[in-house]
């Protein structure tokens, strides 16, 4: 018995197929009555027309890394971001180019790269939850510590007693370093000594110490109005949104993204 061999079939070339074709539709016109194609000569060029399209057809260059490799190497890119941050420093132009090469070859795995903001997120949520609780709970504890160190003063000084001694721990009184100040009547304290925070704008100081005759208090004041002011932003938005016009200001309306 003789064995069978195996003759690979080498693709027909581009201008095999069209010289095919053009034999077809040659002899379909001979053939052919009024124009028309038979049938079978129709299903014929369909198939060749076809084939010639998608061998013409330019595909567009693929991304050959696998969608895990681009998930790792995202995760890689935001890690060396954050170490760069970490450390006080900027973002290297080679880290950045990277990162947009990197985008751009994610263009078309979208969803990879919301799923990648998505899980971020919710660990930022997760912790932040997190971080609400062990708050929560480090109050809690510490308010705990208060109510035992109060009941434990309360026994020791109803009983006289300076010290508690345990098998491995001491309990004791310690006089504070620093005395504590008791109020018993604010009424009978002497009105220098009441003070308030009162909120002025620049120019409504500005009139009140140019009333002022010479004396320490303007002095003070004086100094007050050289340095020391914040920008009151809220103040200067209303002003805009209102269309007063705020010279070195303005208000701009930018762009952000967003998971849609």
């Amino acid at each position: 018995m003789s064995a069978l061999a195996i003759v690979p079939v080498m693709p027909e070339t581009v201008s095999a197929l069209a010289q095919r074709l053009a034999e077809l539709l040659d002899q379909s016109q001979l053939e052919g009555a009024q124009g028309q194609l038979p049938d079978a000569t129709r299903e014929q060029a369909a198939g060749l027309v076809e084939v010639l399209r998608r061998r013409i057809v330019r595909r567009p260059d693929r991304d050959h890394r696998s969608l895990f490799d681009l998930d790792d190497r995202l995760i890689e890119l935001m890690s060396l971001v954050e170490e760069a941050a970490d450390a006080g420093g900027e973002i290297s132009k080679e880290l950045a180019q990277e990162i947009d090469t990197y985008l751009e070859a994610y263009r078309l795995k979208v969803d990879h790269v919301a799923g990648y903001w998505r899980w971020q997120q919710s660990i930022a949520d997760i912790s932040s939850k997190e971080a609400e609780r062990l708050t929560a709970r480090k109050k809690a504890a510490e308010n705990r510590v208060t109510r035992l160190k109060g009941f434990l003063f309360a026994f020791m000084m109803a009983r006289g007693i300076k010290k508690l001694e345990g098998e491995t721990s001491d309990i004791g009184m310690q006089r504070n370093s620093t005395a504590s100040l008791i109020v018993d009547d604010p009424l009978q304290i002497a009105e220098r000594f009441f003070e308030q925070n009162v909120r002025f704008t620049k120019t409504e100081l500005q009139e009140i110490v140019d009333q002022l005759g010479e004396s320490e208090v303007r002095r003070r004041l004086e100094l007050t109005l050289k340095d020391g002011w914040e920008l009151n932003g809220e103040a200067v938005r209303a002003a805009l949104v209102n269309h007063e016009a705020v010279a070195g200001a303005r208000l701009v309306t930018g762009s952000h993204v967003r998971i849609r």
